[in-house]
């Protein structure tokens, strides 16, 4: 893998505020979140809620990285980490022309890494589209892949953590009992039992067909990345999360990367593990590294950054682990952090 040794780009501390020094910042939020906040913030009626939040919870809401006397980073940025959905794509996903040629613009002098929920596949056009170099982190971490060679269809695996056979075939069970739709992958295809308006959204969304089969468990015991349910009402979604953190045992992680998406996954698997073994092929580290991000598996990334910002619109949860905040994709927001941060 080619690696480079990027040119720092300027972070130095902005002097008008008190609290600025990453996660030192993020700390003494958390250490202070039973104090009545000065800037409440509550849950949002727009993007963020629709993952299901607790309506009462109320953080110190991070300061938009635009206004005056925003944190900024305690040392130079030497890296940029990047979800894709809900982050840099828009719902229907594409790319604001700001964040397109921000993101190009910092992949020319700076590691870009790409850490997302979708499948490799599926991440790749994006990642091409931006000019990215670097290992793709995919499947909420369970797989880090590089780009492929000039003339290759898929890069090497350089990473890859299977979700164990039992948690998966459990997690299969628990879909035909309860009558939502899941899927699962191998082989960078999306098989499930039954085609459905569930998995036509995947697929818009994806840009990936999904493969109808008779049986998807062969396909897990073989190892699969991650499980994923699609449940789109609001409160079947909801009762679907209860059901597989009680059913599922301490091997599986349950996560969310859309509202809409339940995802099952290994539970040593998250996004943080995953970059930092990138950037430890390139001679850093996540302390050394911007991370944006929106949804909850986000969090460990965002926790484990130098330097924290999520999407305005994100649960409280993630809100809780960012320095700032930036407005949602459609907006451009992750320009706005690039340019602000000098990247």
């Amino acid at each position: 893998m080619h690696q480079r040794r990027p040119r720092a780009a300027p972070g130095q501390c902005h002097g008008a505020h008190s609290r600025r020094h990453g996660r030192a910042l993020r700390a003494q939020r958390t250490r202070r979140h039973r104090r009545p906040p000065a800037t409440p913030l509550r849950q949002p009626r727009g993007l963020g809620a629709r993952f299901s939040t607790p309506a009462h919870r109320i953080v110190t809401a991070p300061p938009d990285v635009r206004a005056p006397g925003a944190p900024r980073p305690e040392r130079a940025i030497r890296g940029v980490v990047i979800d894709l959905d809900g982050t840099a794509l828009e719902r229907v996903p594409r790319l604001h022309a700001r964040t397109r040629a921000s993101l190009r613009a910092a992949a020319a002098r700076t590691p870009v890494i790409v850490a997302t929920g979708r499948m490799y596949l599926s991440a790749l056009p994006w990642a091409r589209e931006l000019h990215i170099r670097e290992p793709l982190v995919c499947y909420d971490g369970a797989v880090v892949r590089a780009m492929p060679e000039s003339g290759e269809t898929l890069g090497p695996v350089l990473r890859a953590e299977p979700l164990p056979r039992e948690q998966a075939v459990r997690a299969l069970h628990l879909a035909r009992q309860h009558g939502w739709y899941c899927q699962v992958y191998a082989d960078e295809q999306i098989l499930c039992e039954g085609l459905r308006p569930e998995s036509d959204l995947y697929s818009r969304v994806s840009g990936i067909p999904v493969h109808e089969v008779a049986d998807t468990e062969p396909y897990v015991s073989a190892g699969t990345p991650k499980v994923l349910f699609v449940v789109i009402d609001a409160a079947e979604n909801a009762r679907c999360r209860r059901v597989l953190h009680e059913q599922l045992d301490s091997g599986a992680r349950v996560t969310q990367s859309r509202p809409e998406y339940i995802e099952v996954v290994n539970a040593s698997v998250n996004k943080a593990v995953s970059a930092q073994a990138v950037t430890a092929l390139l001679g850093l580290s996540l302390a050394d590294c911007l991370a944006i991000g929106d949804a909850p598996n986000d969090i460990e990334m965002l926790q484990a950054a130098g330097f924290a910002a999520a999407v305005a619109t994100a649960p409280v949860e993630v809100l809780e682990h960012a320095d700032v905040v930036c407005a949602p994709p459609q907006e451009g927001g992750v320009a706005d952090v690039l340019e602000a941060l000098g990247i």
